[in-house]
């Protein structure tokens, strides 16, 4: 039997594992009549494993592989990120963030990425940090502007990160130039009696402020192509105003790199129901496509088999497949009951083409489609509680079963047994066809007679 597994992440601060076996299929031999119809093949069997215990304040956020896929990183709302072994769930490793509120609004994670070296997150106000795994006291802290909704890392260049947000275009940070402008170091140091800690930091500078004034102003700084903040390698360019001469919002809810060997090309979903590619290398600012798809805000993307297609979910029930290169929608993923809040794409087989679609929903249920023209619903396994995350975990193809294996042995042993059997049998016919042939002539002679 085959199986696939699945972890996931919930509201109630759980990881589960879902793991769907496949038993394995064999194909009915050819029914006579007289003989019974073969039975149905069986149903896929869902084991579900669940790690740690329920607990609002460390709902899951986020969910990713390091880059060597040994750890699971989670990151969970009340600021801890932690390293989790995949075989049990224990923690390998943990850093605690401290949040707080900027007015009204919480203080949430927008990214994670985790290297062999480093745990790269970033929160809605624009705090980008670069954690150190081995020392713990190494931690790099980065300005990127406010109200950041998504941060993406590249999944080769680990040091080229892609951020988006409300009012704030695409822009791409390159880590290696922004550690060497402004770096910060948290350092723990022992708190004082009052319960104070001691902490002396160099106050970051606002890479986008020091441009500002190199160019003199902000208007300055739109006005010029060529003008970037420290650290940026990219930043879009909103897009021409409206028919009536309006001033198109700007508010960006996803990011996703489209090739996975260079920045090429960005797709950027948005709170406005739009898919904007940007196109790195022909020099433009503004999108390359721009379309608008459905009614409703873009809440998650996925790439899909390729860098011409990419999968994205609204604030309703909808799973669109749109096509990067022209902006049109190419199908719809059904059986949804609620909103899409994660996806990922992936191949089971080695060497096979179809991909696979894997999604968890408000619904509470984990699905996965066929990502081909039906796309079917395979799986769907209900999780109880309200899933934000989800990540592919490994593969197990079938192996042959010992009983089968001995039986197409002994099938093979039947026919070459049989070769011998069958000649026999052959010549006896021939004899018994000559004996009629005698019969009939011999009645001739005598009805002659």
């Amino acid at each position: 039997m085959s199986s696939q597994r699945f972890y996931t992440g919930d509201e109630q601060g759980l990881v589960k594992v879902v793991t769907i076996t496949e038993p394995v299929v064999v194909k009915p031999k050819r029914v006579r009549r007289g003989q019974p119809t073969p039975e149905a093949p069986p149903k896929p069997v869902p084991t579900v494993e669940t790690w740690g215990i329920p607990d609002r304040e460390k709902a899951v956020q986020f969910l990713c592989w390091d880059s060597e896929k040994k750890y699971l990183a989670v990151a969970r709302k009340n600021g801890l990120v932690q390293l989790l072994d995949p075989k049990d769930g224990t923690v390998a490793t943990e850093f605690k963030h401290t949040f707080g509120k900027e007015g009204k609004v919480d203080t949430i994670f927008v990214g994670l990425f985790a290297s062999s070296e480093s745990i790269i997150t970033c929160t809605n106000t624009g705090r980008l940090v670069v954690q150190s795994i081995a020392d713990h006291s190494k931690a790099t802290v980065l300005d990127v502007g406010k109200d950041i909704c998504r941060m993406r890392v590249h999944p080769r260049e680990h040091h080229i990160v892609a951020t988006g947000g409300k009012e704030q275009e695409l822009t791409l940070w390159d880590l290696k130039a922004l550690c060497k402008d402004t770096v910060e170091e948290e350092t723990p140091e022992p708190a004082t009696k009052k319960g104070k800690k001691n902490s002396k930091k160099a106050p970051a500078p606002a890479p986008a402020k020091e441009a500002e004034k190199k160019a003199g102003g902000p208007e300055a700084r739109y006005k010029s192509k060529e003008i970037l903040a420290n650290g940026q390698i990219f930043k879009a360019k909103n897009v021409k105003n409206d028919h009536l001469d309006l001033r198109v919002p700007v508010w960006n809810t996803d990011v996703q790199f489209l090739n996975q060997y260079d920045t090429s090309r960005i797709a950027v979903g948005t709170w406005n129901h739009q898919i904007r590619v940007y196109d790195i290398k022909s020099g433009a600012r503004r999108p390359a496509v721009d379309a608008e798809v459905g009614e409703m805000p873009v809440v998650a993307m996925a790439n899909g088999k390729d860098g011409s297609e990419i999968v994205f979910s609204d604030t309703v029930t909808n799973v669109y497949s749109v096509d990067t290169l022209t902006g049109a929608i190419i199908g719809q993923y059904k059986g949804f009951t609620g909103v899409a809040t994660a996806l990922a794409t992936f191949i089971p087989f080695e060497n096979d083409s179809t991909a696979h679609l894997v999604t968890v929903a408000m619904d509470r249920c984990l699905r996965v489609h066929e990502m081909t023209k039906t796309r079917k619903l395979l799986h769907k396994v209900y999780l109880k509680q309200r899933m934000t995350a989800v990540v592919v975990g490994e593969y197990t193809p079938a192996e042959p079963a010992e009983d089968e294996e001995d039986g197409e042995v002994s099938n093979k042993k039947k026919r070459t047994e049989g070769e011998g059997d069958d000649d026999e049998n052959d010549d006896d016919l021939w004899e018994s066809m000559g004996k009629l042939e005698d019969k009939k002539s011999k009645k001739r002679k005598l009805a002659k007679e």
